[in-house]
């Protein structure tokens, strides 16, 4: 375990690069592939990426953006003694995410998403599935704000190198109302430790988002901690 740390903060000093390439699906014949590309600073847990679609998405990239955005764990700041980095230390070898989403008004989202590091960059390729769209779905409405500051819960899974996650994704409308999304989450990477309970805390900003839903950029500061609690 402390090979696999020492492993993962010599790799992840300084600033790392990452590249999105993704295929998303909507309706039944509807499939539109975007890429994008990034930079963070790990052990700060800052990270911006930025997307490209080369057409039209029904999906405000608020909502398309941060569920990518989340898959690049291993870009969060974990100090000290917190808990375990089992994100960072998935590398130089492959991590695969299998999300599985479901928001407030019946649209579901499920994806598979795999991270390797080739030549000093992470890249994530992956692939989501929109279920469910309506012409009045609100992941389709253009005024929802950006993603609003949330805490993600991190856990041990069922199998030794599998880690779990959960996270309420919230955006407001125009009119105030919370849009939800619960966002769940199976991380796999072989041969690494379990980690143990503990909770990252997200916070997004939109610096750039076209009208026409072709162009976004978004930066995310996230820090892992732990919560311990003491009978007096």
């Amino acid at each position: 375990m402390d090979h696999r740390m020492e492993r993962a903060e010599a790799m992840f000093t300084g600033t790392a690069k990452c590249k999105v390439i993704a295929e998303i699906c909507y309706g039944e014949n509807d499939t539109v592939k975007i890429t994008g590309e990034g930079f963070a600073c790990p052990l700060e847990g800052s990270q911006t990426i930025e997307l490209n679609s080369p057409t039209y998405i029904p999906i405000n990239f608020n909502i398309l953006g941060t569920i990518i955005q989340t898959n690049f764990k291993m870009f969060v700041q974990y100090g000290g003694n917190t808990a375990y980095d089992f994100f960072k230390t998935a590398f130089p070898g492959t991590m695969v995410v299998e999300v599985d989403g479901i928001f407030c008004d019946g649209v579901s989202v499920k994806g598979t998403s795999t991270l390797s590091y080739v030549k000093e960059t992470l890249i994530c390729r992956c692939q989501l599935t929109f279920d469910g769209l309506t012409d009045e779905s609100i992941v389709r409405q253009e005024d929802l704000s950006p993603t609003l500051t949330c805490y993600e819960v991190i856990d041990a899974g069922a199998k030794a190198d599998e880690a779990l996650s959960a996270v309420d994704l919230v955006w407001r409308s125009s009119c105030g109302e919370k849009y939800r999304c619960r966002l769940s989450s199976v991380i796999r990477s072989s041969g690494n430790f379990a980690p143990s309970h503990h909770f990252i805390g997200h916070e997004f900003k939109v610096t750039e988002k076209s009208e026409n839903n072709l162009h976004f950029t978004q930066k995310a500061k996230s820090r892992a901690t732990v919560i311990s609690f003491f009978k007096n």
